[in-house]
């Protein structure tokens, strides 16, 4: 399990290490949610823990590789 902190963390640190715009917007989102930009693709990130199969989900709904984290 990922927490979301952690996620937005490493993918933060991946994006400066590929030239890749990322940005995450926590006024954007409903609730807790928030809602993450890498490049010219978006995704809304829940609060809480985060199962392998969403970390996933969330890497191809941003265009990324599932080993990028």
């Amino acid at each position: 399990m990922t927490t979301r902190e952690q996620f937005l963390q490493t993918l933060r640190r991946y994006c400066r290490k590929n030239g890749l715009d990322f940005e995450v917007m926590q006024d954007r989102g409903k609730g807790s949610h928030y809602l993450v930009r890498v490049g010219t693709k978006t995704t809304t990130l829940q609060s809480g823990d985060l199962p392998p199969h969403r970390v996933g989900s969330l890497l191809k709904q941003l265009g990324l590789p599932r080993d990028a984290l």
